[in-house]
């Protein structure tokens, strides 16, 4: 993840990265943020939020609200104002602005061709929803119930969560069953 994220030179791809990793959120959640979904001061959290985007992306799981790294907050803060385009032209917070029509919503084919190229440069093979199986993994190993991952990931059943998304490292899964055996 810090070889990614270290690459791009664009911060709002960057934040992309670091938002995708730090959230689990899905490829058309991401692109279908708006400012008012993002926290604001010291309250750090994303809200997923079902709307028609005009872009396509959609919220396909449950409505719901994320916490945030303040890290990730102050990285927002400094795209709009370093790289956002006129804050007037949209209320979405990924929109085009060195291509395409400036500040409409970026849309996911444009999301999946960073991700390409990024692959190729890096020598990484990466797709944003790869982040998400990462995001799963690491919090259910930070110790997070898997009830609340399921919330955390938008889903309706537990067993979606646990049988897809959590894919434990093999030095890792001894400890989490001693855990379970203690609890």
């Amino acid at each position: 993840v810090t070889t990614l994220a270290d690459d791009p030179d664009r911060l709002r791809d960057k934040l992309m990265i670091l938002m995708l990793n730090d959230t689990g959120l899905r490829k058309g959640e991401l692109l279908g943020l708006c400012h008012e979904d993002i926290g604001e001061n010291n309250d750090c959290y994303i809200k997923v939020v079902r709307r028609n985007n005009p872009n396509g992306a959609r919220v396909k799981g449950q409505e719901r609200t994320i916490p945030i790294n303040p890290a990730l907050l102050k990285m927002y803060n400094d795209y709009l104002i370093y790289e956002y385009p006129d804050p007037a032209i949209s209320n979405y917070v990924f929109v085009n602005i060195w291509e395409g029509e400036v500040g409409m919503p970026m849309n996911p084919n444009v999301l999946n061709t960073m991700f390409s190229r990024l692959g190729k440069k890096t020598g990484i093979k990466v797709y944003p929803h790869l982040f998400r199986h990462t995001y799963a993994s690491r919090m259910i190993e930070l110790g997070c119930k898997p009830e609340r991952l399921k919330y955390l990931l938008g889903h309706t059943n537990i067993q979606t969560t646990m049988d897809t998304y959590f894919h434990p490292k093999p030095e890792n899964l001894r400890k989490l069953i001693e855990k379970d055996k203690t609890e």
